[in-house]
């Protein structure tokens, strides 16, 4: 864009903004307003937006490209150097400033991605200063009405950051972008200035203030609070409580923090699924009160090398290092409970089994959402390679994993579906009290051939922690017989009373008050269909999970 365009488009801004009272007369004002934001050490980037100029390649030009452009509308040469903007304190004005410590972070954290999701907050006493700059210039311009609220800083600022790290670090600004950076500015100076909104006849702004660790922290100052007292704010108040304009200032807005957070990654795979060979093993880690109840988990096993790979967050080796030599069990015990609240990823499967139940057979469908990874894109040998580092292990002989792949949040919603739809085997070997017969067996296995319904009360053991109801479920079909390993002729009275039951169910059936009855809580149950007095679960197994994992495209 030629100068003289430039300018032709700055005029038509100004003519735009239809400042004053008279619209013959609206560029002739609205140069006014330029000079009285001017004399009041305003940055000229301030100047478009309280012209509220909607074109963005406007706020890119430097000060002194903006200086040069409105010199020819002014007819006059503003030669202040150096100086604060009395509206954005220096954190519009000097936007390329942040630059570089924006891009130092960027470096450092080395994410794979190049697509960024761009946040930014921006010192809160612009709110007000803003407004009380409005009251100035209608004041000062003697109009019938409050001028137009400027345009709000957000947008050019951010404008400016994007087109910057493009050209000096190769990342582009997307709305959609998977990596999330937030720019923090602050300005200490004028950080409470806002709090003489308190004071007002009816005020808007309550605050309370609180001592902590003996510092005073004030709550109920938020910025949407902020921007509602202040759109309530009367002229006349702002004049009694406050000065009009607001005070220049002679130090520039600062770079607070850089936060980059990436979406989270899915890894599960084109079924993907997990092997358990132990009954030692829980499915996540368990504890209570600090204290773990199962020493290893599975998805310890599986999510702990992917994280590595991923680059994703830690949070145990973060907390680590905040131990000191006299509270290292205590800090210990609070990263347990930290991760089981907070935990750095999420492994979600296809149901669960319990600690002392092994899953066999072709496995249990899973994915692991992986939390804040720096690199989220694998070739399908990467991933071949990840799967075959979990599964030489030293707890390769106890989980094994299968199929590993990459998978879309999308396709996530089968495993959670799947919850109400699936149906599952097992394999249980089972104390029956009376000698195993062909009799029970024929009894069992007719009663078995075809689906039937049991009514399950909510079960003893988990009564603390579920709804007392009673839930309706489907056995598919139930079979029985003899462990292969008991001779027809055996004399051993103990072992004439062990049984294999082999069944299909619905989801969500409890296996185990099944067997053995949960003190009639369940019926009917497999003793009530063997016709003895009692049963109880010796071992089980999960031999299959009937779930498609994932969809077919």
């Amino acid at each position: 864009m030629s100068a003289i365009t430039t300018v032709e488009t700055i005029k038509q801004c100004i003519i735009d903004a239809a400042i004053g009272n008279n619209s013959d007369k609206y560029f002739d004002t609205g140069l006014s307003a330029i000079r009285i934001l001017l004399e009041t050490h305003c940055c000229y980037r301030c100047c478009l937006r309280f012209l509220n100029a909607r074109d963005l390649d406007l706020y890119a030009l430097s000060e002194q490209e903006l200086n040069s452009l409105f010199s020819q509308l002014l007819e006059q040469k503003n030669d202040e150097k150096d100086f604060v903007c009395t509206a954005c304190v220096g954190a519009l004005q000097y936007a390329e400033t942040f630059v570089d410590d924006i891009g130092k972070r960027l470096e450092e954290e080395n994410y794979q991605t190049k697509n960024i999701n761009l946040t930014c907050t921006l010192p809160i006493g612009l709110l007000s200063r803003d407004r009380l700059l409005q009251f100035y210039l209608s004041d000062m311009l003697k109009m019938d009405k409050l001028i137009e609220s400027p345009r709000d800083p957000k947008e050019p600022f951010k404008f400016i950051i994007a087109g910057q790290i493009k050209d000096k670090f190769g990342v582009e600004l997307w709305n959609n972008g998977p990596l999330r950076m937030t720019v923090v500015t602050e300005h200490e100076p004028t950080a409470q200035e806002h709090m003489f909104l308190t004071q007002v006849e009816k005020p808007v702004l309550k605050v309370r203030t609180k001592r902590r660790k003996g510092k005073v922290q004030i709550w109920g100052d938020s910025r949407a609070t902020v921007a509602e007292a202040l759109k309530a704010l009367k002229n006349t108040e702002a004049r009694s409580l406050t000065t009009i304009p607001p005070a220049p200032q002679t130090i520039k807005a600062t770079l607070s923090s850089v936060q980059l957070v990436h979406d989270a990654a899915f890894v599960g795979g084109k079924g993907g699924r997990y092997l358990k060979n132990s009954r030692e093993y829980s499915q996540t880690p368990w504890s209570i009160r600090g204290k773990k109840l199962a020493e290893n988990s599975v998805s310890e096993c599986i999510c702990e090398t992917l994280k590595k790979h991923y680059r994703a967050d830690d949070l145990s080796m973060r907390l680590s290092g905040r131990e000191n030599g006299n509270s290292k069990k205590n800090a210990k015990s609070l990263i347990i409970v930290l991760l089981s609240l907070f935990p750095d990823y999420k492994f979600v499967s296809s149901g669960r089994e319990d600690a002392n139940v092994r899953m066999l057979g072709t496995g249990r469908p899973f994915y692991c959402e992986l939390i804040n990874p720096h690199r989220v894109t694998f070739e399908k040998d990467e991933l071949a390679a990840m799967q075959d580092e979990i599964n030489s292990l030293p707890t390769k002989d106890d989980v094994q994993l299968r199929d590993l792949a990459a998978i879309k949040q999308t396709d996530t919603k089968t495993i959670k579906e799947g919850e109400e739809f699936k149906r599952k085997t097992y394999r249980a070997l089972v104390w029956v009290s009376s000698p195993v017969t062909n009799e029970i067996i024929d009894k069992v296995n007719k009663a078995g051939s075809q689906p039937f319904k049991i009514q399950q009360n909510t079960p003893a053991r988990v009564f603390q922690r579920r709804a007392g109801i009673i839930r309706e479920k489907e056995i598919h079909f139930c079979k029985v017989a003899k462990p292969a390993n008991v001779r027809e002729d055996t004399k051993e009275e103990t072992e004439k009373h062990f049984a294999v039951v082999t069944m299909n169910t619905q989801a969500g059936t409890y296996i185990k008050e099944f067997i053995h009855g949960d003190l009639g809580r369940t019926q009917p149950n497999f003793a009530s269909l063997a016709g003895v007095q009692a049963a109880d679960l010796i071992e089980l197994d999960v031999t299959n999970v009937d779930l498609e994992w994932p969809p077919q495209k």
